[in-house]
């Protein structure tokens, strides 16, 4: 059993001044994918190192000086007091700046944002974590702050998949936890959708959800992934009698400024308006279903 940890204080810098930078060190740069990288950060300042923490399934804002900001979901566990991790997708110009750092450079962050996964509330609670591709970085931070703190959750599953294996986010290390995970009642399944030479499991999340280890009426479920494979999750978890108000989704895309300022990433209609940075990234079943937009 994980030995119990102290809880972490709670974060004030964002509320303080949501503008402010802190300067970072790589501390580690691991080549997850073709297009991934795993980078693991330090503050330098030792007074951030003590008192910043984040809620998973909340962001930061990565600065690399002269070039641009990026907004990246934390996906570490936020019991590591003064590091983070971060899992960033080589995609445009400030993202092909970041794969150029190397352990010992410096950037900055702002943050953290938006309002995270309710992991209180989800105490007492079995947990279904689905992902797939790019998906899977936010609930790594879910499931391994659930893993600390393995005496405040019911029974664990994992789903992670992609769609070639070679694509499969933090494969190996979900694989190296299997027998240590399936003796805290822990599941971990990952599957591909278009690998002929796949040797595991093939199909898409929702074919999986009916192996889950999970009470339906007692789980809160977190999801992660492309839009389009929502509908159909969410059509599957409430067939198989999971609660639509204990569903909740982490949407990243359209982000920009952070903090709600440029309205890049507003959904919705004059009545119903949302802001994926300040009202989420987590959003609920409920909120999805109701506002217009929020999956196109």
């Amino acid at each position: 059993m994980t030995v119990p940890r102290p809880v972490p204080r709670s974060n004030t810098f964002a509320e303080d001044n949501p503008y402010a930078l802190e300067r970072v060190r790589v501390l580690r740069v691991y080549q997850l994918t073709e297009l991934e990288k795993l980078f693991l950060f330090r503050f330098e300042d030792p007074t951030i190192a003590e008192n910043w923490t984040f809620k998973p399934g909340q962001f930061v804002q990565l600065t690399i000086p002269g070039i641009g900001e990026v907004p990246i979901s934390v996906c570490s566990s936020p019991m590591r007091q003064g590091f983070f991790e971060l899992c960033i997708r080589k995609a445009g110009r400030v993202t092909i700046a970041v794969h150029k750092l190397k352990p010992g450079d410096t950037v900055l962050v702002r943050g953290p944002y938006g309002n995270g996964f309710p992991v209180d509330k989800w105490e007492g609670m079995d947990l279904l974590l689905i992902a797939a591709g790019l998906g899977t970085a936010p609930l790594r931070s879910v499931f391994l702050y659930a893993m600390d703190n393995r005496w405040k959750y019911g029974n664990i599953t994992f789903i992670n998949t992609a769609r070639y294996g070679k694509d499969l986010l933090f494969y190996k290390e979900l694989e190296a936890m299997k027998d240590l995970a399936e003796a805290e009642n822990v599941k971990i399944i990952q599957s591909v959708t278009r690998d002929p030479d796949w040797p595991g499991p093939k199909g898409r999340p929702q074919n999986f959800i009916v192996e889950a280890n999970t009470n339906p009426k007692n789980t809160a479920v977190a999801i992660c992934g492309p839009p389009r494979m929502y509908k159909d999750v969410f059509e599957a978890l409430i067939n198989y009698g999971y609660r639509p108000e204990n569903i909740y989704v982490t949407l990243e895309r359209m982000m920009k400024c952070g903090i709600g300022k440029c309205g890049h990433c507003n959904v919705g209609t004059s009545t119903s308006w949302k802001y994926v940075c300040k009202d989420g990234p987590v959003f609920t079943y409920f909120d999805i279903v109701s506002t217009p937009g929020m999956l196109d």
